[in-house]
This record gives structure tokens, C-alpha cells and sequence, in this order.
């Protein structure tokens, strides 16, 4: 899970989770599914990160369009823009080693 923060404004946020009406929305947007939007957004793609900012700011109830954001008239400061990701806790073992006893 990830938190998107977008000025004073926040969401948690997983991409491999998206509301069916956002997918559609992000594929009519940008031609691309949830898996290469992450690929983009990794690779620094400023429509990419424009796609997750759109997304992230209609879960924060903004009314918003991605055309707004693409075209300057929704302005976003990309320094406003960061993205916590919360590390997924190891499983625990419960103080065992879980392994099979060798063979002798």
C-alpha cells in the first residue's frame, strides 16, 4: 500500500486495486492498464505520473480531469508530489526454523 501526497492533500492508494471506473478511465486517458502505469511511473514518465496524480486526486474527491491536469488548468508543482510505500511486514516464523530434517 502507498500514501500519494499531493500538497497538503493525501490518499492511500494501490495500484493493483483500482475500482473498475478508474481503470477504464485510466485506459480511455492514457491507452495504458494499471500494470504499465506502474512500469511508467518507475521509469519517471511525466504522463505516467500526471495518470497517478489524476487518480489520487479524484479519490480525494477533487473534481478533476485528466485533460485538466494535461493541459495546465488543474496546475500541479511536481515537487508537491511524493509517494510513501508501506514495506509488507516478513512473515513471522513464530521463533522456529521452518526446514525439513536431512536425509542420513
Amino acid at each position: 500500500m502507498a500514501t500519494i501526497h499531493i500538497g497538503d492533500d493525501s490518499v492511500e492508494f494501490d495500484l493493483n486495486h483500482l475500482l473498475l471506473h478508474e481503470g477504464i478511465a485510466l485506459q480511455k486517458a492514457t491507452g495504458w492498464r494499471s500494470k504499465q502505469l506502474a512500469e511508467a511511473i518507475q521509469d519517471g514518465d511525466f504522463v505516467a505520473i500526471g495518470a497517478l496524480a489524476w487518480l489520487a486526486l479524484t479519490r480525494m474527491g477533487k473534481d478533476v480531469s485528466f485533460a485538466d491536469i494535461e493541459s495546465g488548468a488543474y496546475p500541479i508543482d511536481m515537487a508537491s508530489i511524493s509517494v510513501e510505500v508501506e514495506e509488507e511486514p516478513a512473515p513471522s516464523l513464530d521463533g522456529e526454523a521452518k526446514t525439513s530434517p536431512a536425509n542420513v
